[in-house]
């Protein structure tokens, strides 16, 4: 498949276009910094956490509640802003195109690093252990930060993306 097809793709359009729309109301109710840098993550991940706690809530029930709203611009919105905040780290969004949409399984489009080698059709002839390149699924990585132990951040999944960088300068 072309990286056209995984970068440029209707479904990938559609959905930037309404979580960018969902953002600016989202961040209405939800005052802060949003400046797309990796510090305002922090600020993300304290808005999310608040909006999907409470105090008799366990950390599971903070995962289940996310789960449940997955498909709503109270958990895209915010997975919207991370991933966009990755991309100003290096990654570019994707969606693959052979993936079936439906409710229960779409988890919505994932950031990851161009020209990936496990978005052709015969990957494992090009992929070798030591050729890692980070990817994630901005609403997966909401969801799990409810799981996920201290020291573990929600900027971490920026960070993977600016080391990535560091390392690759040329995107190799």
């Amino acid at each position: 498949m072309s990286e056209q097809q995984w970068t440029d793709h209707p479904r990938l359009r559609t959905w930037l276009s309404d979580q960018e729309a969902a953002f600016a109301e989202w961040a209405k109710s939800h005052p802060g910094t949003w400046d797309f840098s990796a510090d305002s993550v922090d600020g993300l991940e304290r808005a999310v956490q608040a909006d999907f706690s409470s105090s008799e809530s366990s950390e599971s029930s903070g995962w289940e509640d996310v789960r449940a709203a997955q498909h709503t611009p109270r958990v895209t919105a915010p997975a919207w802003y991370l991933g966009e905040v990755c991309v100003r780290a290096g990654a570019v969004w994707k969606v693959n195109p052979a993936a079936p949409m439906d409710s229960e399984t779409w988890e919505g489009p994932f950031v990851g690093v161009p020209d990936d080698p496990m978005e052709d059709p015969d990957h494992e002839d090009l992929y070798e252990d030591e050729d890692y390149r980070p990817a994630a699924v901005p609403v997966a990585e909401l969801r799990g930060m409810f799981l996920k132990s201290p020291p573990w951040r929600l900027r971490d999944v920026v960070g993977e993306f600016e080391e990535w960088g560091r390392q690759n300068p040329e995107g190799d």
